[in-house]
């Protein structure tokens, strides 16, 4: 794989092109903290960011550390250094990512050089993981406290109901909701400790209310996107999650995703799409490759645009009472995980979600969003590293295939632009759209 085989993605949406402006702003402000000397909380996606806003924590996300690598294209220098250090290429790249940073930064005593953030992610006072989703994520942590920093570390690690249990049993509620409230206290106890300070329930309320009010306008956005044709593709989608991931709370949030509504909004009403003309309406399975999301522009040219990604989908938005904003977030992870369940659990066991990343769960869903996003097709991106994200992707084409609906399957990886053949998944795409082609004319679905 050479490197002028991966692309920049190209965005088709104002509001998403003011990312650029808008995100070295948030990272400018965290290195005016840093310089302050302000303690840094090292975080997962799982830990609410609302609650790290209501202690005026300092916070930097190695994940989204991982996707900043991979977009510049030196996460492979980082990963190496941790394959050096003994860890497996087996795992997520997002922990190697972090591991092979946390390295070359104990050698040298110097953030590397090919950090995407100049002054690195700064050194962490404490760290808060989470186990939801996958199992590095339980060990990350704690081997960073181990072998890189010795600071504290907080695990959440939010339990779900099985698949094939009524979570609207009245018992079995009260089990998860006790279970979900008791890892928001540790975490509040935990963060209560380290920062010296106590939690300002009044200030968590106002947090909680920009933060809905930015979700509902996100989910809003979302729901527009069934329109033919579709005003909006992933690159833009890929671009906009940064909002609702970390600076829920804040009122840039809500300026964001009312502005990209209404820019939303106006290009349904006018009836404009992202491409000039548009053949193929798909869904998108798993996490994208940081490291070339111009594959997406790529498809575009091709006539085929996405209508609906299963990661980092917000999902369904729920009316919670903000009056006890704590229990408001216990809902908040409680009721989605019942509309999840609904739908069915088979593909997506993780379902008390306490965050906003998302992911495709349920037979029932599957059958909605082919009907209402007018759904051709499906592409899976199996990501050689997440098996997270990966989990459930040939149940789900076999749904699909039931449906009538043809999908692909193809490898490579998140961070890791070394397990991407270009040439081979291009010729895999155009067979892919010749499928979906012939499948509109009452062809059967190929085995892809």
């Amino acid at each position: 794989m050479s490197q002028n085989e991966l692309s920049r993605a190209k965005r088709h949406l104002e509001t998403t092109q003011k990312m650029k402006e808008m995100l070295p702003r948030f990272f400018m402000r965290m290195m005016e903290r840093k310089l302050s000397n302000e303690p840094v909380a090292w975080c997962m996606v799982g830990v609410p960011p609302e609650l790290l806003k209501a202690f005026d924590l300092l916070f930097e996300w190695p994940e989204n550390f991982g996707t900043m690598c991979a977009s510049r294209q030196v996460a492979p220098h980082f990963i190496q250094a941790a394959e050096n250090d003994g860890y497996s290429p087996e795992l997520c790249t997002y922990v190697t990512n972090t591991m092979g940073y946390c390295r070359l930064l104990k050698d040298s005593g110097e953030v590397p050089e090919e950090s995407p953030l100049p002054g690195g992610m700064g050194t962490p006072a404490m760290l808060l993981g989470s186990g939801f989703i996958c199992e590095p994520r339980w060990k990350w942590f704690q081997s960073i406290a181990t072998r890189f920093f010795n600071v504290p570390v907080y695990s959440s690690d939010p339990l779900a109901p099985p698949w094939d249990i009524d979570p609207h049993d009245p018992c079995i509620a009260k089990h998860y909701l006790t279970l979900l409230r008791a890892d928001l206290a540790g975490q509040i106890e935990f963060l209560e400790k380290q920062t010296g300070k106590k939690l300002d329930i009044n200030h968590l309320r106002e947090i909680m209310t920009l933060s809905h009010e930015a979700l509902s306008y996100w989910r809003d956005t979302l729901a527009l996107r069934k329109a033919v044709p579709s005003p909006m593709g992933s690159t833009d989608y890929f671009h906009a999650i940064i909002p609702q991931m970390y600076l829920v709370g804040d009122q840039e949030a809500v300026d964001f995703y009312r502005e990209m509504y209404e820019e939303v909004k106006n290009r349904v009403d006018r009836k404009v799409g992202i491409v000039e003309e548009e053949k193929f309406r798909l869904i998108w399975f798993g996490l994208p490759p940081w490291f070339n999301m111009g594959i997406f522009n790529y498809l575009e040219s091709l006539g085929a645009v996405f209508a609906y990604e299963s990661t980092y989908n917000v999902g369904d938005y729920f009316e919670v009472d903000l009056t006890d904003p704590l229990e408001a977030l216990v809902q908040r992870n409680w009721q989605r995980a019942l509309k999840m369940h609904d739908y069915g659990a088979e593909t997506m066991p993780e379902l008390c979600n306490p965050a906003v990343f998302g992911g495709f769960s349920g037979s029932s869903l599957l059958d909605e969003l082919v009907e209402e996003y007018s759904l051709d097709g499906a592409l899976m991106h199996l990501t050689r590293s997440c098996r997270a994200v990966s989990f459930g992707e040939v149940h789900t084409k076999n749904r699909l295939a039931k449906l009538g609906v043809p999908s692909l399957i193809f490898e490579s990886d998140m961070a890791d632009p070394r397990l991407w053949s270009d040439a081979q998944i291009k010729n895999r795409l155009h067979a892919f759209l010749e499928t979906m082609e012939k499948t509109r004319q009452g062809g059967k679905i190929d085995d892809l």
